[in-house]
């Protein structure tokens, strides 16, 4: 009896792989450990970062922020009150000191004004926004900031400066205007090998009070038939801005033309904003590879043809030599 032949570059192959699988699996753990903080570490959370408060003039509106010291040393926080405008499409904004009918700051009262927080503590500030008798109706906007910087106590470096702010929304009763628009809505291409499809609206804010769009898209397929509905998570539009609210349809594979169609209601009243776009789809490198392979396939019967007939002829008997 024979003893069987070692392939011995198989096993070496197979212990390569077991080795790369190992350290793949050693990497890939490696950056799912979070990061620890360091001796320096330092941070600010807040809670509720934003207010959506609705008041009358002459009202009286208290509220409560809560702030947490992340870091592992005391730090000193000093409050302070700003405006705030839209910046940009992407729902930033931009504190301010400045003046206009949206302000709001020079209502809010904070208490207290300057407090020390130790490690890892929290700390709940008390504010009130005192709406004017002659306030004019429609939105303003302000933030609440807190901040730190200076030196800590029982330190003699001094600290990195830090804000952090919660924004404050109110919309004062009385006769606004409540008006929104679909500048645009788009995809980031007209034609896809597959998904997932990118969407875009834009939407302007033509009142004088903040808007928060609540809308969906309906997929339509080239027939008409409905085959997706895609939920869109709300954005607040402050007055005369513009934001820009994406949304995703994760469908991987496309065939044929698609109409997509945006809905979005607002307002008290629940006004409504329409628009709708198009685009196609279709698996061009799938499809190119499954045609391929058949006209090997082809090729190759088309080569072995008089084997085939032969065979066939064995097969059913009608071969004779």
């Amino acid at each position: 009896m024979t003893k069987p032949k070692i392939k011995w570059h198989q096993s070496v192959i197979t212990v390569l792989i077991g080795l790369g699988l190992t350290l793949i699996t050693s990497i890939v753990l490696a950056q799912e450990q979070p990061g620890s903080q360091g001796s320096s570490g330092t941070g600010m959370a807040i809670s509720p970062p934003t207010f959506e408060l609705t008041g009358n003039p002459g009202d009286v509106i208290d509220n409560t922020i809560k702030l947490t010291n992340l870091s592992n040393r005391p730090i000193t926080i000093g409050v302070d009150r700003r405006n705030f405008t839209a910046v940009g499409e992407e729902g930033a904004v931009g504190l301010t000191d400045e003046e206009t009918t949206f302000s709001l700051a020079s209502w809010i009262t904070v208490s207290p004004s300057e407090v020390t927080i130790e490690p890892g503590q929290s700390q709940i500030f008390s504010f009130r926004t005192s709406v004017p008798y002659n306030a004019e109706p429609g939105g303003h906007f302000g933030s609440v900031i807190f901040k730190t910087g200076g030196q800590t106590p029982g330190s003699s470096g001094a600290a990195v400066a830090q804000e952090v702010a919660s924004l404050i929304l109110l919309r004062v009763a009385g006769q606004t205007t409540v008006s929104g628009e679909i500048l645009s809505f788009t995809t980031n291409k007209s034609f896809y090998d597959y998904g997932p499809i990118d969407f875009e609206a834009r939407v302007i804010n033509e009142g004088s009070v903040h808007i928060k769009p609540i809308g969906s898209i309906t997929i339509n397929n080239m027939f008409g038939k409905q085959v997706d509905k895609i939920a869109i998570e709300p954005k607040n539009v402050l007055p005369d801005a513009t934001r820009r609210i994406p949304a995703s349809w994760n469908k991987k594979y496309l065939i044929g033309k698609y109409t997509a169609t945006v809905v979005f209601s607002y307002g008290t009243n629940g006004e409504t904003m329409i628009k709708s776009t198009t685009f196609s789809g279709f698996p061009v490198k799938e499809v190119g590879i499954i045609l391929a392979a058949l006209l090997i396939l082809l090729a190759m019967l088309f080569k072995m043809r008089k084997r085939l007939r032969l065979a066939f002829k064995i097969l059913f008997g009608n071969y004779k030599a």
